[in-house]
């Protein structure tokens, strides 16, 4: 194969490869704008242990609620 030929195919190659690369700058422009709205893992640990807190609130306020219907259902019953 001809120098010019090789030369000819290495330049068509190198055209593709500026518009792939292209395409994929815009997708990671793309990706890029989408991580912002993202949650980070910092904020699924602050989002785990505020639901833990929330859990044993809420269990804690049920139970003294139900102990407090239990001790008027018993000052009743007896």
């Amino acid at each position: 194969m001809a120098l010019e030929q090789r030369v000819e195919k290495l330049e068509g190659f190198a055209e593709e490869v500026k518009q792939r690369l292209a395409r994929i700058e815009a997708r990671l422009d793309v990706i890029d704008s989408r991580l912002d709205h993202m949650a980070t893992k910092a904020d699924l640990a602050a989002l785990e242990t505020r639901l833990i807190k929330w859990l044993i609130a809420t269990a804690f306020a049920t139970i003294t609620v139900m102990g407090g219907v239990a001790a008027v259902v018993a000052k009743l019953l007896h």
